[in-house]
């Protein structure tokens, strides 16, 4: 199985992070946080499938698919249990590794994401899959960038939006469209209870697109799962940067003692 491309960053002598990004982006979401945490750990941000550097990954593909994908690119590079960090898309991969896979998991930070899908989102992605078939990646990137950032953060960091955009736009059509199909159908309710490692769940109190209310849902589901609420929308790592990398920080640090 070809290991999916990552870009690694820290101390490698240090405790493993691996990050896993948002659908229509790259490990290159996770910029903000290598300064903060790269002295302590070592950072391994994934290009998960379709996105970035990585191959696509066939139509149809589960949640499951996407675990072991990422699961094997870890044995490849030689990981046998790290801290796994995923937010949105991410986060809905991280939370099935953790099940199918927790000798891999060995503590658990879930960031603006949910466990289930309802009727309107589901509708909405087949809209966006629709979009992108008939349009193309550009597409859906205004309304992308509106889901995820606050107008107030567009007008003071217009760069730093157009740097998430052309994220956005370098996503392979393929690879965006089987994540989001698989997102349509997203229903992972059932596994949160098994789940066994420290957990820490990040909702955002202003995320349109993953309501506060529901990521608390899956903090009450996985047993002994902490819950921090930010004053961010859904790409809060990068909106609320300082804020996300202190909160998730310090759990990794203690985690990991670090």
């Amino acid at each position: 199985m070809t290991a999916l491309n990552h870009r690694t960053w820290g101390n490698d002598a240090a405790p493993p992070v691996v990050l896993l990004h948002a659908i229509g982006t790259s490990g290159a979401m996770w910029t903000p946080q290598l300064l903060s945490w790269g002295s302590r750990f070592r950072i391994v941000a994934l290009d998960l499938p379709g996105h970035g550097s990585s191959p696509p990954i066939p139509d149809g593909a589960t949640f499951g698919d996407y675990a072991a994908l990422v699961a094997a690119t870890l044995e490849q590079l030689g990981i046998r249990s790290a801290a796994v960090v995923g937010l949105s898309f991410g986060s809905m991969i991280a939370m099935r590794l953790a099940h199918d896979r927790p000798d891999l998991v060995s503590s658990l930070v879930l960031a603006n994401g949910v466990a289930i899908a309802p009727s309107p989102v589901r509708r909405a992605w087949a809209e966006r899959i629709a979009a992108v078939q008939t349009g193309g990646i550009s597409a859906i990137v205004a309304g992308t960038l509106d889901r995820w950032f606050t107008p107030a953060f567009a007008a003071v960091a217009p760069m730093t939006i157009e740097a998430v955009g052309n994220l956005v736009r370098a996503t392979r059509p393929d690879g965006f469209c089987a994540a989001a199909q698989a997102i349509a159908t997203l229903d992972q309710t059932a596994l949160l209870g098994a789940i066994a490692c420290p957990t820490l769940v990040v909702a955002g109190s202003k995320d349109a697109a993953a309501p506060p209310e529901q990521v608390a849902d899956i903090a009450r589901a996985i047993p002994g799962a902490r819950l921090i609420e930010l004053d961010a929308p859904h790409m809060s790592n990068i909106e609320c940067a300082d804020a996300f990398s202190e909160g998730v920080g310090a759990f990794l640090s203690e985690v990991t003692g670090q």
